[in-house]
């Protein structure tokens, strides 16, 4: 039982790296995140990311 978790844990994780491979090469930017970053770090890396885009859409809307 165990080890067919295991399998179907690994099976997906595959499907989810081709998906994403599908989408760099569609164009689309995946900004990956170390997973042994501390949390903090993941968390300020993240609300940086946002905040940038949330700055650039404000840009190109008042330019319209």
């Amino acid at each position: 039982m165990i080890r067919q978790l295991e399998i179907a844990i690994h099976q997906f994780a595959k499907r989810q790296m081709t998906w994403f491979r599908g989408m760099e090469r569609r164009g689309f930017t995946i900004h990956w995140i170390d997973a042994s970053m501390p949390t903090t770090e993941k968390i300020e890396y993240v609300m940086n990311k946002i905040n940038n885009y949330n700055i650039y859409q404000i840009n190109n809307t008042t330019n319209i």
